[in-house]
Formats: C-alpha cells, structure tokens, sequence
C-alpha cells in the first residue's frame, strides 16, 4: 500500500469498498426482477401465432386434409439440425 496517495488511508478505501457495494446492492435493488427479466424474453402472443397453425408430421395425413379443405399443402423440407448445427 506504498504507492497510495497519502491522502487515501485505509480507512477512505473501507468507506469507498462500502460506498461502491451500497451503490450496487441499490442497483439490483432498483433493477428488473426475475419475472420481469423471464417476461421480457418470451414471445408475445402476435409472435407465437404460428404455434396456431395445425401441423401436421404425416404427410399422408396433410395431402388428405388438404385435398378435403381445397387448401395448399406446405412443405418443409430441410437437411440438417432444425436449428442449423449441421
């Protein structure tokens, strides 16, 4: 401890440790809580519409059903991981 200004004794780097964890503590305090953190990340309900959509996973199934309902068939066909970790 030397190389401190002779100004800043020990006691003036307790009080600024303890000053610099209040200043923290009030921080969190203050910040979002955990359900509001959780809140912020999940999709609204105009982002998870497509969770709507009845998918199906038989293609026989969904060529029957839109033959029925006179609607398009959609296919999503890829090669890989669904997240792109191929």
């Amino acid at each position: 401890m030397d190389a401190l200004p002779h100004f800043v004794t020990h006691d003036v780097m307790i009080r600024l440790y303890a000053l610099s964890m209040l200043a923290m503590i009030a921080a969190l305090a203050l910040g979002p809580t955990l359900d509001e953190k959780i809140q912020s990340v999940l999709p609204t309900s105009t982002e998870d519409k497509w969770l709507q959509i009845p998918w199906r996973t038989s293609l026989m199934k969904a060529r029957a059903d839109a033959q029925q309902s006179g609607k398009p068939l959609f296919l999503w066909i890829m090669n890989g991981s669904p997240v792109g970790c191929t």
